[in-house]
């Protein structure tokens, strides 16, 4: 029997086309380079631009946040000064602290609009502390946080130091005060933090001095009663000046002798200086603040001159009455890299979305040939936007 076998035909196999490898590249990868190398290289740049330059990789993040970066900058000089803003909001339990930075992108959305660098708040790690102290000084590129009041019981004083490195943005404790304190005075003078109030109980120590160097808690003689009655009226300035810790209100002026341990009372007003209310801030000698009168206003003085006015804002001052600035809204003024910052809560009270703004305005200042000085305000913008509760608790100036 034969039997017949068929076979197909073998398929055809179709052509695949062989893959081709991309060639390498030419470009060196920036994350290739020696550490130091890019540490070197972020050392030139300015600390506006490191949180953008944060989100690039883990590495990057680590050594924007190292030693090694800060000690390269403070070798090529290009330590710089920055801004530091704490806000209080009722949905957390720690305040939240924030830096001025440059963001590229908001930036090319505003370029079309006005000239502008896209400035904005950007946060940073937040302590796990809930003190709410206004307290606060500034040690080299360290943010001290001094006692209390606790934010879950505002009448609770507190001892607790908090320090925030603003290099690796990172928090430590601090050696506890002797005595806990609410928002008291507080001045960084001559190598010591200087705490004077805030303490209830008169066999308490008033004041007491804090040795950066030693790390430890001293406490200072005993005012006497006239100035301790007189804290509860509130003293709203100190300032550490040739030997003396000098500290006043509307009504009255002290001064603390460092070198006697001894208490001065300025009946007749002492001093030029004890005309300088709360709210100033100081550039080379040369004082400012903004005055809230039947209209605002900036001034300057410097020693042995009367108040007088700042000079070219009033479109800075129309601008900040449109936009909430107030005195029942919180408004604050310091000094940065030789310019005036301003910065102050836009709350308008017929507000839809239950939200207020910080506003900023940065302003330059020069002086003319007749002595007068005159401002610039050369950047305003909003830089957060916040719900209602949320309250501009401090605004300090950093060397980094």
């Amino acid at each position: 029997m034969n039997l017949q076998v068929r076979v197909e035909p073998p398929e055809k196999k179709s052509k695949r086309k062989k893959k081709t490898s991309p060639p390498p590249s030419t470009s060196p990868s920036f994350s290739l380079l020696p550490d130091e190398i890019i540490v070197s290289c972020l050392a030139l740049i300015s600390r506006a631009y490191y949180p953008r330059l944060s989100i690039i990789s883990k590495s990057f993040r680590s050594l924007l946040s190292s030693k090694q970066l800060y000690t390269a900058r403070s070798h090529i000089g290009s330590t710089e000064q920055c801004l530091y803003v704490c806000l209080s909001d009722e949905r957390y339990q720690s305040p939240q602290w924030f830096t001025r930075w440059i963001n590229p992108n908001l930036a090319l959305e505003k370029k079309k609009k006005k000239k502008t660098l896209g400035k904005s708040l950007a946060p940073i790690p937040s302590s796990d502390s809930p003190s709410i102290s206004k307290s606060t000084v500034v040690v080299g590129s360290d943010i001290y946080v001094i006692g209390g009041p606790i934010k879950t019981e505002p009448s609770c004083p507190s001892s607790a130091i908090r320090i925030l490195d603003c290099r690796t943005h990172t928090w430590r404790d601090a050696p506890s005060m002797i005595v806990a304190r609410n928002d008291s005075l507080t001045c960084f003078y001559d190598g010591k933090i200087y705490v004077m109030g805030g303490c209830g109980d008169d066999d308490e120590p008033w004041a007491e001095v804090f040795d950066i160097k030693t790390q430890t808690w001293e406490r200072l003689s005993d005012p006497g009663n006239q100035i301790r009655n007189i804290w509860r009226c509130d003293f709203y300035t100190i300032i550490g000046m040739k030997g003396k810790i000098h500290f006043w209100n509307s009504y009255r002026a002290y001064a603390y002798d460092t070198s006697q341990d001894n208490w001065e009372s300025m009946i007749d007003g002492g001093v030029w200086y004890h005309c300088i209310p709360k709210s100033a801030c100081e550039i080379d000698g040369v004082w400012y603040h903004m005055s809230y009168g039947r209209s605002y206003d900036f001034r300057w003085t410097m020693e042995g001159e009367t108040w007088k006015a700042v000079k070219g804002l009033d479109s800075l001052i129309k601008m900040y009455n449109r936009n909430g600035g107030s005195s029942c809204n919180k408004t604050k003024l310091v000094s940065c890299c030789g310019k005036l910052l301003l910065l102050w809560e836009g709350y308008m009270k017929h507000n839809p979305n239950n939200r207020k703004k910080i506003w900023c305005a940065e302003i330059t200042l020069e002086t003319d040939d007749e002595g007068e000085v005159w401002g610039n305000a050369e950047w305003i913008d909003v830089v957060k936007s916040v719900p209602t509760q949320c309250e501009l608790l401090n605004c300090l100036v950093v060397s980094v």
